[in-house]
């Protein structure tokens, strides 16, 4: 008598960071996922070759995405969902996609921001943790090489400017980019001070360094308020990973309507 078929393994492809806490950030998401999918195992890969192969020099083991296939491969999966935990579908979102899955029927659910629909959910979810009248400062990323894989930011920074107006939006490379700091330092001099907000899954290098460090053109030092503090970033609002789980979802419906045996 065979085996039934394995339910469909789920894999959160998360950038990933180098600090505890940003691993505990990915963890509470893998928690959200295993409780409302019990029965299917989920697993995690990194997509960072200068993160993975740093750990690793300290003895830390992160997997990569080819490693995570080939595992699932061999406890006999037929069948996987790779969530990027990305914020916009840009380099890394299309490095996941070109990753050969061994065989394996795959689906590949949406970043963060998709579309508009996505990118008002965002700002619903963000809205109650932004203060009256004291200036704030979204921080991006963005990316420098690649243009078109910043215009969900552009869109972002459209919707947010115009339902806030004491809020800009920046990024540490590409568009929108630093320009929008010059605008919250002139926001800034009536309070002295400016919210950096971490649009961004994690608080890492970017957070702790560019933004909140204290080099010269760090983004505090440029907005130059004499109080300043950061938000938590995105992995810790509830309601920015349920938008994350709603395309899990979807992929998992996809994934079913396409390959209905597995």
């Amino acid at each position: 008598m065979s085996r039934p078929a394995k339910l469909p393994a789920i894999v959160l492809a998360v950038f990933g960071a180098s600090s505890a806490a940003a691993r505990e950030v990915y963890s509470s998401v893998e928690e959200r996922v295993r409780a409302l999918y019990p029965g299917h195992e989920v697993a995690r890969a990194y997509l960072s070759p200068r993160i993975v192969s740093r750990q690793r020099e300290l003895g830390v083991v992160l997997p990569t995405l080819p490693e995570t296939y080939t595992l699932l491969k061999e406890a006999g999966h037929s069948s996987v969902i790779v969530h990027p935990l990305l914020v916009v579908p840009g380099e890394e979102f299309a490095a996941v996609k070109a990753v050969e899955c061994l065989g394996m029927a795959m689906e590949v659910a949406d970043p963060l921001l998709t579309n508009q629909n996505d990118i008002d959910a965002a700002m619903a979810a963000i809205a109650p943790r932004l203060r009256e009248h004291v200036p704030h400062v979204l921080v991006c990323h963005g990316n420098g090489k690649h243009s078109e894989y910043n215009q969900p930011l552009l869109r972002l920074k459209k919707t947010a400017e115009s339902m806030f107006d004491n809020l800009v939006v920046a990024s540490v490379e590409g568009e929108p980019g630093t320009e929008p700091l010059e605008r919250a330092r002139e926001m800034a001099k009536p309070y002295d001070e400016v919210v950096f907000v971490p649009f961004m899954m994690v608080a890492g290098t970017h957070v702790i360094n560019d933004v909140m460090g204290d080099q010269t053109q760090s983004w505090r030092n440029i907005v130059g308020a004499a109080k300043t503090s950061c938000l938590e970033p995105l992995g810790k609002n509830p309601a920015i990973i349920s938008i994350y789980l709603n395309h899990l979802k979807v992929a998992m419906q996809n994934l079913q309507k396409e390959h209905p045996s597995d």
